[in-house]
């Protein structure tokens, strides 16, 4: 556990061990490093893992108005030069995805791999249409003891427990839902998939049927628009299938991996 100074804020993460490549897992709204526990078990006893709280997230805690997402590259590559690392596997879930994709059109030369769940990231394309201001409006609903509209709807009736404890974790985050949408939502860092003629770094998207904030068949279509992107689709989980479905995400990530060589 350590921290690290990034653009007036101390990040928070968190480095389990060891083997190549190394992964980092980039948290959604609802999470922070704690929500990977499933990835973190499963993944540590092979690889080197990175876990983080986002900027005004957790144990990452900022004032609001320094809550800025074209700053979560240079947040993650911080903590990488901090624990000298050249290249990692980036895991990106919901608005961690602003982080990975920042990182592989930026710095492309430091993501040996990138995995986009459940999200767009900066990517943008006319065949791939989301009305944001609709996603904007469904994360401002609160959270309820046991649901959230980051699991599938009918999560909580199938394994109440865990969705219980999603619930926990996220309260740990001490944030205002509208601060992190309106961010992004006037970040105007979003990029046309056609301008990038040159990208060449190994994305795989994934989904699942019962995703209302980013359905499967946007983030497909985006996918299709993408140089060289992969794309899956889980089947019967929400908006978090690394945590409604873990061990088929971890299947679809331990593939990826496969695929990515040395």
């Amino acid at each position: 556990m350590a921290t690290v100074s990034s653009h007036g804020a101390e990040i928070y993460y968190e480095r389990h061990g060891a083997g190549s490549p190394v992964l980092v897992f980039a948290h959604g709204m609802g999470g922070n490093a704690a929500i990977w526990y499933h990835q973190l078990a499963h993944f540590s006893a092979r690889h080197t893992v990175i876990v983080f709280d986002h900027r005004y997230f957790a144990r990452s805690n900022c004032a609001a108005e320094d809550f800025d997402p074209a700053k979560f590259g240079d947040d993650a590559l911080a903590i990488l030069d901090a624990e000298g690392i050249e290249r990692a596997v980036f895991i990106c879930q919901s608005m961690g995805g602003w982080t990975g994709s920042q990182l592989a059109v930026q710095h492309p030369e430091r993501v040996q791999g990138l995995l986009m769940s459940h999200t767009p990231g900066i990517f943008e394309h006319e065949r791939a249409v989301r009305d944001m201001q609709q996603v904007s409006s469904q994360l401002s609903t609160p959270f309820t003891a046991v649901g959230s509209p980051a699991l599938a709807a009918d999560f909580p009736h199938k394994n109440r427990a865990a969705a219980t404890l999603y619930t926990q974790i996220s309260s740990f985050n001490g944030i205002r839902p509208e601060v992190i949408t309106r961010a992004i939502g006037h970040s105007g860092l979003g990029i046309n998939t056609e301008t990038l003629t040159d990208y060449r770094v190994p994305t795989l998207f994934i989904s699942a049927d019962g995703d209302l904030l980013f359905p499967a068949a946007y983030i497909e279509a985006l996918a299709t628009t993408l140089a060289g992107a992969e794309f899956i689709n889980l089947g019967d989980a929400g908006h978090s299938s690394y945590f409604e479905k873990p061990a088929e995400f971890n299947t679809a990530l331990e593939d990826f991996l496969a695929r990515l060589g040395d």
